[in-house]
């Protein structure tokens, strides 16, 4: 008989890897929990998560808690679940949830634990430009990302991956380690290491992700341009596609900076955007900018 899964989890590529785990039939999913609808877009009209869409989709409970307490936790007990499992679902789970369940409570994290514990792993990642990271299957515990290890998955990170892509093969990866595990897991024969806590690291909040520090110096960007390239590569890669790394050039326009290359130790800008208007690439906005030549080193 196939254990009972519930699943937590909010974007859309959390979405992507239960939708692979409903498909390959190896645990019954029989409810998911996602956090509550957001206002969105300029006229902030309410949405779903891209978790709750397919929840729907599949016809599956979907319960969006505004806390985690005892009367949630009655209603997802009805559904007799064997098993929780976490993907990005940005709350801590309390300790009573993490005991009351038959098997137990477990979580996809986009970092080779203990390093980059946290919400921003992805991007700390590119910006410190490690040369890989990877996804950790581990046993949930009431602290943040803190849980015995079932397995780590190394992924290598490109000289040009940004989060997006990044998110894409950790994702993909992510797949294949829950395929591999999950059988695991439903028989209780999942071998654990402890993390070690002298290795540990935290990423910055969530909320530092924001358009305001996001923003790099025009005389940075031209001085990367010339030399010394690799690490603001980095930090731009690390913001893209959201917010997004910006500027403000000597001619006044404030430009986001949508796509950089590195080549033979230089920074080199390929595309860029003015706001309210489409992305372009730097020839062509040098084209319509000539007075910024001037400023070119």
């Amino acid at each position: 008989m196939l254990k009972n899964l519930v699943y937590f989890g909010s974007p859309e590529f959390s979405a992507e890897i239960l939708e692979s785990i409903i498909l390959s039939k190896q645990v019954n999913v029989v409810g998911v929990v996602t956090t509550p609808d957001k206002p969105t877009g300029r006229r902030q009209i309410l949405t779903p998560s891209s978790l709750a869409f397919l929840g729907e989709k599949y016809n599956l409970p979907v319960y969006k808690p505004q806390k985690l307490d005892d009367n949630n936790l009655a209603h997802l007990k009805l559904l007799k679940p064997d098993i929780f499992l976490v993907v990005s679902f940005g709350k801590i789970i309390p300790q009573s949830w993490l005991s009351a369940l038959f098997i137990g409570t477990f979580n996809i994290h986009f970092s080779l634990l203990p390093k980059y514990r946290g919400a921003l792993c992805i991007s700390e990642a590119i910006k410190n430009q490690d040369p890989e990271t990877g996804v950790t299957l581990m046993v949930m515990d009431e602290q943040l990302d803190h849980g015995p290890i079932i397995s780590e998955t190394k992924v290598t990170i490109n000289i040009d991956d940004n989060v997006s892509t990044l998110t894409t093969k950790l994702t993909q990866t992510a797949k294949e380690v829950l395929k591999q595990n999950l059988p695991e897991i439903c028989a209780q024969n999942y071998p654990t290491t402890p993390q070690n806590e002298a290795l540990a690291t935290f990423t910055p909040s969530h909320k530092t992700l924001t358009h305001a520090n996001a923003f790099i110096p025009w005389e940075n960007i031209s001085a990367a341009m010339i030399k010394y390239g690799a690490e603001l590569h980095a930090l731009i890669r690390s913001l893209s596609p959201e917010p997004g790394a910006w500027t403000v050039i000597p001619t006044n326009n404030e430009i986001k900076i949508i796509h950089t290359s590195f080549h033979e130790n230089k920074l080199v800008i390929d595309t860029v955007q003015q706001p309210g208007k489409q992305p372009i690439s730097w020839k062509q906005f040098l084209a319509g900018h000539p007075a910024l030549l001037s400023h070119q080193l």
